[in-house]
């Protein structure tokens, strides 16, 4: 008796430990958490696209944006999400009325956000893609958004406060059921219209399982 126990146990463990070290097994544990708050944190380049406003053309040089969001994972690969993020650019020339100008001046952005993001559950379709795991969404809020350009021949400074929407997208990997690591891309247009950010970087995600 007390040698079945032994194999019996045996058994078992080995079986614990090749569901621990097997991606499949892995994902599909990881990715059926659902109702669960969770906090991420992202970081990365701001790529600041434009285009004319009267008789302003102004180009940016590459900039960073860094956020913060809290959120709640539902059933489905559902999230909502509240976040705020901010970006900042420099400025690199002005053209204005067919002459260039080099230019200093700053162009910054806050933004308050709503946002819906869905993970398709790929396991179920038989899809693995290594245990990484897509996602898309889109979000809805405030900006405030803040233009200034300094020099001995051009001064202006404008700012504008209002809608935003944004359309996200990315590649998560999780590291256990706590932690996820992503590459996210977010497409970005606040109240200026001629000013589009595109963001790509790196988000860190923790899950609070401990409160379920």
């Amino acid at each position: 008796m007390k040698k079945l126990m032994l194999l019996t146990l045996i058994s078992a463990s080995g079986s614990m430990e090749a569901d621990l070290f097997n991606p499949y097994s892995y994902a599909m544990n990881c990715c059926k958490l659902d109702n669960v708050f969770y906090t991420e944190v992202f970081g990365g380049g701001n790529f600041l696209q434009t285009t004319p406003y009267g008789n302003v053309d102004s180009k940016y040089k590459p900039g960073y944006t860094v956020s913060g969001s809290f959120g709640y994972l539902w059933r489905y690969g559902l999230q909502i999400e509240g976040e705020y993020s901010f970006r900042r650019n420099n400025l690199n020339k002005i053209r204005l009325f067919g002459r260039n100008f080099r230019i200093n001046g700053p162009c910054s952005s806050s933004s308050y956000m709503l946002n819906l993001l869905w993970s398709p559950p790929l396991w179920q379709w038989g899809c693995r893609l290594w245990n990484i795991h897509p996602f898309i969404g889109g979000g809805v809020g405030y900006d405030h958004q803040q233009m200034r350009a300094d020099s001995e021949t051009v001064h202006d400074n404008n700012h504008k406060n209002g809608f935003a929407w944004q359309i996200l997208a990315g590649l998560a990997y999780p590291f256990n059921s706590s932690l996820d690591l992503s590459l996210d891309y977010k497409f970005h247009q606040g109240p200026l219209k001629h000013l589009i950010n595109h963001s790509l970087g790196l988000g860190l995600t923790y899950k609070f399982n401990r409160f379920l």
